[in-house]
């Protein structure tokens, strides 16, 4: 599960400025006038220009997240990563596929500005978030926080503050907000919008894969000092006990597929 971070790690940002700068190059090499041009290479020069301007759009989004949500993630959770490109990685949303699996398939093996396992292991980035998700999801209510999913929910200063999965669930909920993960998803502006449950679904598992993340480059001791601020955000979202919402639901579908 861990395999895709750990044994082949891929530097997102850096890989896109060689994917660019080879598209450049091979634009260059291959431009003529209009007057001079077959209609395949208009085509082909029409297309790369396209994937020049998407990788912009994409590095943009990703300068963003490094200057803005990463700092807060890093603040809140007490850790500094060492390696950012997991967090990156679990923003970048399905509408990026296109992009990269477009140039895997377009252009011949020789031509491609960088290996094509590269390009290909960036048209697998939107299924990072679900992998790192569960990693996240498994060793915080299995390994570090024994009786999370069994135990009550009590008022703070109590003896016994284990989060049930309700309550872990909106937590999620909440720090996804907090951190505005999913208003900060890396893509080509063309997302489908969820709504209700789905939605619901898909901004835990970013705070879930956000934790997934520490655990692996930090390990179970990084992982266990974070929990207090998954209780934290418990208690700031409702003001005291938690109550069971609509989200129970979502909840509920999502947390029980993983385990």
């Amino acid at each position: 599960m861990a395999d895709a971070f750990m044994v082949y790690p891929i530097a997102v940002n850096d890989t896109l400025t060689a994917i660019r700068e080879g598209l450049v190059h091979r634009y260059t090499a291959w431009y003529l006038p209009g007057c001079r041009r077959t209609k395949r290479r208009t085509r082909r020069l029409r297309r790369i220009k396209a994937w020049i301007r998407e990788i912009d759009h994409l590095q943009s989004q990703i300068e963003n997240v490094n200057r803005r949500i990463i700092p807060a993630i890093e603040t809140d959770l007490g850790y500094t990563f060492k390696d950012t490109n997991p967090l990156i990685r679990i923003l970048v949303d399905t509408t990026t596929k296109r992009l990269f699996l477009g140039i895997l398939n377009t252009l011949p093996e020789a031509d491609l500005p960088v290996p094509a396992r590269d390009i290909f292991m960036l048209a697998k980035m939107p299924g990072d978030a679900s992998a790192l998700a569960l990693i996240g999801d498994v060793t915080l209510r299995l390994r570090v926080v024994p009786g999370a999913i069994k135990g009550a929910f009590t008022s703070p200063g109590e003896s016994d503050t284990r989060l049930d999965a309700s309550a872990l669930f909106e937590s999620h909920l909440a720090l996804c907000d907090h951190w505005k993960l999913f208003e900060n998803a890396i893509g080509l502006g063309y997302r489908p919008r969820s709504t209700g449950e789905e939605r619901a679904r898909e901004r835990a598992t970013l705070v879930q894969a956000v934790f997934g993340a520490l655990y692996l480059e930090g390990g179970r001791d990084a992982l266990e000092a974070a929990v207090p601020l998954l209780r934290d955000r418990a208690w700031d979202t409702s003001g005291g006990r938690p109550e069971r919402s609509v989200t129970a639901t979502a909840m509920r579908t999502g947390h029980e597929r993983l385990v």
